[in-house]
C-alpha cells in the first residue's frame, strides 16, 4: 500500500513538473498584434506573384429573367484581379424560361465575377436546339442580354448555312445580326426551304 502511494506522488509530481516546463519555458512564441501592419517583403512578394487554381468549379447568376450556370474543369484567380477568372475547358448552360436553352462551349474563357460577362476563346461552339454557331471567339455580356461570336463565324442550323466574320444575337428578343469585317466581303448564305 505504502508502495502505491509512492509510485502515485512521483506520478503527480512528474506531472506538475512537465506542466510548468511546458507552459513557463524560456522558449515562448511570440505574440503577435494582428491589428498591427509588420511589412515583410518576401511575403508581399510572394502573395502578389501567386495565383489560386481551382479545379471544377461552377458560377451561377440570374438577370432579368436568364439563369446562367458556368462550370471550368480549371479557374485561376490572380491576386492583382481577384473578381476575374481565367477559365480553361468551360462549359455554359443559359436558361430562358421553359422554352430556350442556349449551351456555350470553349477551351478557355474570361469571366467577370462583377458582370457576369465572359469572352470565351479556342474552339467556341453554341448550340440551341438544332442551331449550331462555331467561332473563334465569342463575347456573352449578361450584364446587356447580348452575345456576340466574332473571327471565323460559321452557322448551320435547320435554317440552312452561314459563313460570317461577326454576328451579334440579342438573347431576350432573339434577333440576331450578320456582319462582315471589310465593305467588300459578302456573307456566304445556304437557305434551307
Amino acid at each position: 500500500m505504502k508502495k502505491n502511494k509512492i509510485i502515485q506522488f512521483s506520478l503527480l509530481s512528474l506531472g506538475i513538473i512537465l506542466l510548468f516546463v511546458t507552459y513557463y519555458s524560456s522558449d515562448k512564441d511570440e505574440i503577435v498584434d494582428i491589428d498591427k501592419n509588420y511589412p515583410n517583403e518576401e511575403a508581399l512578394k510572394l502573395t502578389e506573384e501567386t495565383s489560386n487554381i481551382i479545379q471544377n468549379v461552377n458560377y451561377a447568376g440570374n438577370h432579368q429573367g436568364i439563369f446562367f450556370e458556368l462550370n471550368a474543369a480549371i479557374t485561376e484567380v490572380t491576386y492583382d484581379e481577384p473578381n476575374i477568372s481565367k477559365l480553361q475547358d468551360v462549359f455554359v448552360v443559359i436558361t430562358l424560361g421553359d422554352l430556350r436553352t442556349i449551351h456555350i462551349r470553349s477551351d478557355k474563357a474570361v469571366f467577370n465575377k462583377l458582370s457576369n460577362d465572359c469572352e470565351f476563346f479556342g474552339h467556341v461552339k453554341v448550340t440551341e436546339q438544332d442551331n449550331i454557331i462555331t467561332s473563334d471567339n465569342l463575347d456573352l455580356y449578361m450584364s446587356k442580354n447580348f452575345i456576340t461570336a466574332y473571327n471565323n463565324v460559321k452557322y448551320n442550323g435547320i435554317n440552312g448555312f452561314l459563313i460570317a466574320d461577326k454576328v451579334d444575337i440579342d438573347i431576350l428578343k432573339n434577333e440576331t445580326n450578320i456582319f462582315m469585317f471589310e465593305k467588300n466581303d459578302k456573307i456566304l448564305l445556304k437557305y434551307k426551304n
